[in-house]
Order: C-alpha cells, then structure tokens, then sequence
C-alpha cells in the first residue's frame, strides 16, 4: 500500500513498504495533489505486479512516457528495470549508419540535413524520452519562422520534409519499445507542390534557350529534361546507347529514384523528334566504344549544372525561372496530358496521377486560347441550327429576326384549339 506524504511548501512523496517490510520513499518535488495521486496508484500497480506478475496496460503506457528522471527514481527502490538512457544524437546517428549503404547519395544527404537542424535546435544528450509533442511541434515553427536569429525561414515543403525523416526515427524509436508514441504524430509531415514555384517554359523559349546553349551534349541534356520529361541530372546521367532504339524511334530510360520499387527502374518512352535531332548529332560525334550517352554527367552534381543553364537562359534574353530543371519536366508532362490519356503520360515521364497533379500539371496560356475558340465554335454552330430552323418559318429573302418578333402575334387559339396555328410572315 502506497501513500501521499504532504510537505510544507506543497512538496510531495509517496511512501510505500517494499516486499520485505522496508519503508521506502519516493521524493516528487513540488506537484498538484490530482498529480500526486496519479503517481501513487501506478506505484500501487507495480508493488501488485511484482507479487503476480501481471502489469495493468494504463500503468505500462504511463511507465512509457514516463521521463528518465521519474523512471530512475522507481528503478532506485526496484519497482522497474533501469533504463538504458538513449540519447537523441546517438540514436539517430546509429539509424543512419544503418541506412547509410542501401539509400542513395541525396537521400543520405537530406537525412544528415534534418539530423543537424534537429541537434542545433535541440541538444545532442537529450534523452528520447524527454521529447514532447509540444517539442515536434516547436521544432516544425523553429523551421518556419523567418525572423532573423529566431527560426531557418525554410519553405513549407521543406520544414515537412525534415519533420518527415524526424518521423521516422521516433517511429523507429516506437518500434524498438523505446518510447510508446511518435511526438511527430500530428505533425504536418506529407510534401505537398509548392504551387508558386510551377512554371510553364513554353516551346519557343525552350528554344531560344537550346540555340543558346554552348555545346551539342548540352542541347541534348535539355532537350532530354523538356521533350522528354527526364529526371535531370540522374536519368540521363544513366542513359547508355544500348538504350537507345533507332528503329522503333523509342528509348529506355533508367530511374535511379524509382528502382527500389518494383516494376519503377526503367520506362520506355518515344523518341520525340525533339530528342531525335541532338541525339543524333551527339552519336555522330561521340568516339567509337562510348557507352554512356553523355559522360560527362558520370562526373558532375546537379549544383554544377545550375550556372551554365542560367548563363544559357540569360543569353537567350530570358529570366531564370524557379527550380530549372523540374519545371522542364513539368512543362513536358502538361504538353503530353493535353493530348494523351494520363495513364499513358504517367508511364512516360514515371510517376503518378496524384503527383502529376500535385506537383506537375499546370494550366498554360494554350488552354485559355483553347477554351475561347472551344466556346467561339460552339456559338457559331448554335447559330448555324437557328438560322437553319429559321428557314421553314418565313419566305426566303425576309428578315429572320423580324419573323421572330412578329411570330408570337400569329399564335392564336382560333379553330384550332390547343395546336397553334401556322405562322405565315
């Protein structure tokens, strides 16, 4: 039997009598009575629980989120096993050197990104056990706060995306009986397209741009990622010419993102007379043996590709748009979608209907012109069957609009009771 001690100041404890008659006391500092009663009724669980050995689930899930402090206070008189303290910064360092063979360069590189905001905001010591859900969500408007000295002004997407890889370590964490909940639970965590940043690069700047650009392995890069809608630098970077099928005027793609699932490593696509022409040029001068289409991708990042392209879009009397080489893509999955069923898009450019709408498809000045000759057409014919009907109702060479003024005076009911009458104009 457990009991409240009440002491001056409102400083509690709980006094208990362990298995062989030995008075124990458990100091809980400062705390509301409600609180205190809270803690003295799970103490009475485990006193039980070691006699038979059954444990009642609300006191297991209160040991769960229990603070190592308040745990080491039980382990102390034998009311639970020791925690192994985990600290934040050992556990998510050990997670990554996990993953660390089996993911790809840039997603090593954006988990070691979120792992170092994560330990600036927080301390590396910190034990999982003390992170809250008020810290998740501290964190999340830490990202988000564009205040100097205050937070890192990280765009929405971005802040979900580290939120995200913290995710997943507290998840691990959950797995491993370390902790009962996720803190990051109710977090926005889901990357969503950032509408702002979409841009439509239409086929005549594309143009302008590709004329601009300094070399024909260059033509060739951008016209893969505009009239092909390939993943730049990674796609075309594995791109050999055994891939490459000049009689059936089709080329297979490899995806180095989308591999790891099933029936996602490579896509077939037609080979767009825009692709044609550069690659053709490309193979003319490429050196007998070369397997790979454009080499020099094999030995450069995607930050290395930037400047050249923006140099090239300057030169060419244009503004850079936002993010240079997806919005190419994009621009090539809005083009097919106005012509092809999506099924068929998606499987050319490889991805999915819900990320084409999310992060893709984009309305263009094209589809306005469409809907306002759409509609222009379709007065038009409207007004070819009224003009048509109007024939039968007035002699040939009268004025239609009058016979339709003076229409309503010859209805009559007359002779001919509910049938109206004949018009004759």
């Amino acid at each position: 039997m457990a009991s409240i001690i009440t002491r001056r100041g409102g400083y509690r404890e709980i006094a208990f009598y362990k298995s062989r008659g030995q008075r124990a006391v458990i100091r809980l500092g400062r705390l509301r009575k409600k609180d205190a009663d809270t803690v003295c009724l799970h103490v009475e669980a485990l006193l039980n629980s070691s006699l038979s050995g059954n444990l009642p689930e609300v006191t297991a899930a209160w040991l769960g989120e229990l603070k190592d402090d308040m745990h080491s206070k039980l382990a102390k008189h034998g009311l639970v096993a020791p925690r192994t303290r985990t600290t934040l910064g050992k556990f998510i360092e050990k997670l990554i050197e996990q993953r660390r063979s089996s993911v790809k360069g840039s997603t090593l590189t954006r988990m070691e990104q979120a792992k170092r905001l994560l330990l600036e905001h927080f301390e590396a010591d910190m034990g999982l056990h003390d992170f809250t859900l008020a810290d998740a969500e501290d964190f999340r408007a830490w990202l988000l706060n564009k205040e100097e000295g205050k937070g890192k002004g990280m765009a929405e997407a971005t802040t979900r995306r580290n939120c995200g890889y913290a995710s997943q370590w507290f998840t691990a964490a959950v797995k491993r009986g370390l902790l009962r909940v996720n803190p990051f639970d109710s977090v926005p965590k889901a990357v969503t397209g950032n509408a702002e940043k979409l841009r439509f690069i239409s086929e005549a700047d594309a143009c302008k741009v590709m004329d601009a650009l300094p070399s024909a392995e260059w033509r060739l890069l951008f016209a893969l990622a505009r009239w092909g809608g390939l993943r730049t630098p990674s796609e075309p970077a594995a791109l050999t010419w055994a891939d490459v099928d000049w009689e059936k005027r089709r080329l297979t793609v490899r995806s180095p993102k989308t591999e790891h699932h099933a029936g996602h490593g490579e896509r077939i696509i037609p080979l767009f007379a825009e692709i044609a022409e550069p690659l053709q040029q490309v193979f003319d001068d490429a050196p007998e043996g070369q397997v790979y289409v454009l080499p020099f991708l094999r030995q450069v990042t995607g930050t290395a590709l930037r400047k050249p392209l923006e140099a090239a879009i300057k030169r060419a009397g244009l503004t850079a748009w936002p993010r240079l080489w997806h919005n190419l893509r994009a621009s090539r999955q809005t083009e097919l979608a106005a012509t092809f069923p999506l099924h068929v898009v998606t499987r050319w450019i490889g991805n999915s209907a819900a990320i084409a709408d999310r992060h893709y498809l984009q309305i263009t000045e094209a589809d306005f012109e469409r809907a306002l000759t759409a509609s222009e057409a379709q007065r038009k014919a409207q007004r070819a069957v009224t003009a048509s009907d109007c024939e039968g109702m007035h002699d040939p060479g009268s004025n239609c609009d009058e016979a339709h003024e003076n229409a309503g005076e010859c209805v009559s009911m007359g002779d001919t009771g509910l049938e109206p009458v004949t018009c004759s104009v």
